[in-house]
């Protein structure tokens, strides 16, 4: 078996690859466009999805390009409904994070983002993100210092490529069955 390496968060993202969302003056509702670059929200990092309800024009697009999500990128919610992760794959639209979401940009010589979105759905991923933090009514997610603490222990890339690739043959077929569930539920409501 190959040596699993201990490393932190940190560790593995790339130089400024801990992008937290711009504050609330820096995105005012007045920036809010009916159309044009879109603004991932907390709800695309808790259900996957990319339906979205507002957009900024190419200029504040320009202001905002620190915020600019690229493929492979892990957007994790931020407040309430905390650590929730998607990972922003090819085909979806640029855009920039919303001040509800974390942004990870991965250094995919030490991880695979997959394998990393994988480590964080999981009970201890998710309780490692959970446990560091805070508030009672409104739960926030801790400080960078804090959440770049996380540990990983990390098999080699050759090891994760393999346990993304039946992690992801289970997901493709729960939503194949999910597919299937829902017709058959149209066509007996028919």
């Amino acid at each position: 078996m190959a040596e699993w390496t201990n490393l932190k968060l940190s560790d593995v993202l790339q130089e400024k690859g801990y992008i937290r969302g711009p504050f609330g003056s820096a995105l005012k509702r007045r920036d809010m466009k009916n159309e044009g670059i879109p603004v991932y929200e907390q709800q695309h990092a808790i259900y996957n999805n990319r339906q979205f309800r507002y957009y900024i024009d190419e200029i504040k697009f320009n202001e905002m390009k620190r915020f600019q999500v690229q493929t492979d990128d892990l957007i994790i919610s931020c407040s309430g409904t905390v650590g929730r992760v998607s990972i922003i794959k090819e085909d979806d639209p640029k855009g920039i994070i919303s001040q509800a979401l974390l942004l990870l940009r991965i250094n995919t010589e030490k991880v695979l983002p997959l394998y990393l979105k994988y480590f964080f759905s999981s009970r201890e991923g998710y309780n490692a993100i959970i446990s560091r933090s805070s508030g009672s009514v409104q739960v926030n997610i801790a400080k960078r210092d804090v959440i770049e603490q996380i540990p990983l222990k990390l098999p080699p890339l050759n090891c994760q490529r393999k346990i993304v690739e039946i992690l992801s043959f289970i997901d493709n077929k729960i939503e194949e069955n999910r597919k299937i569930n829902n017709n058959l539920a149209a066509q007996r409501s028919m």
